[in-house]
């Protein structure tokens, strides 16, 4: 259970090119794309971290770390130019998040909810609305912080019980079981995947994270010519 997750919806016909200037990443340009990207310092370092779900080209979904709730939304806030079209609203409360990963977790799935799961019709880094045990709008994103097979379950809060009993009831024959943040930030380490407010801060930068196939230099952002100075220094340090 990851409802702790920040989440924000940003709308608005300025919302992509709101992203992209934040973003070190370039952001989705189909429907249901799904991005890790990094809000940089002036001086490239890093602020932020957030996963961002195109629904529409108007409409984006953003993830972020519990503890940066406020945080980011200042952060979108700060950075906003004048002018720009588009709203930044906190949706945290109103989703929660439920994690399904594992080998056994597509047959899982597969069982409370008609969506093609299949890789070749729901691949890596991608996300679709669907109805997952009777419950309608559900946002289900193909990604995790295991580094397993898996989903996050973006479901109204107020169905949240429905859609976990569904799950675990569907899980029970392949021996389902739950787990805690303790075990996530030891798999996810295993897979050496960054944590935000650990190996990610204000006092690295995306070259000395080993994060640059996180960062598109064919495009303006900010903290780029921060992040091309670090490129600059690691490789006269190489030399």
């Amino acid at each position: 259970d990851l409802s702790t997750f920040s989440k924000y919806e940003i709308r608005g016909a300025d919302a992509h090119t709101f992203l992209e200037r934040v973003c070190a990443n370039r952001i989705p340009v189909r429907d249901g794309g799904v991005m890790l990207g990094h809000l940089l310092t002036p001086a490239g370092f890093i602020e932020s971290e957030i996963t961002v779900t195109r629904l529409a080209a108007d409409h984006y979904y953003v993830l972020s770390a519990a503890v940066a709730q406020l945080h980011d939304l200042d952060q979108f806030e700060w950075r906003r130019q004048p002018g720009e079209n588009f709203t930044v609203t906190d949706v945290t409360d109103e989703y929660g998040t439920l994690v399904l990963a594992g080998p056994r977790s597509r047959e899982v799935l597969g069982a409370v909810t008609s969506c093609e799961l299949s890789n070749a019709s729901f691949r890596w880094l991608t996300g679709k609305l669907a109805e997952v045990a009777g419950v309608a709008g559900v946002r289900l994103l193909r990604v995790n912080y295991v580094g397993e097979l898996g989903w996050e379950l973006h479901v109204p809060m107020a169905r949240m019980p429905v859609v976990f009993d569904a799950l675990m009831a569907a899980g029970a024959a392949h021996g389902i079981a739950l787990f805690g943040t303790y075990a996530m930030n030891s798999l996810r380490m295993e897979k050496a995947y960054r944590g935000w407010g650990s190996e990610l801060t204000n006092e690295v930068t995306m070259v000395e994270a080993d994060m640059e196939r996180f960062v598109h230099y064919d495009k303006e952002f900010i903290g780029k010519a921060g992040t091309l100075h670090a490129r600059r220094l690691a490789a006269a340090r190489l030399r």
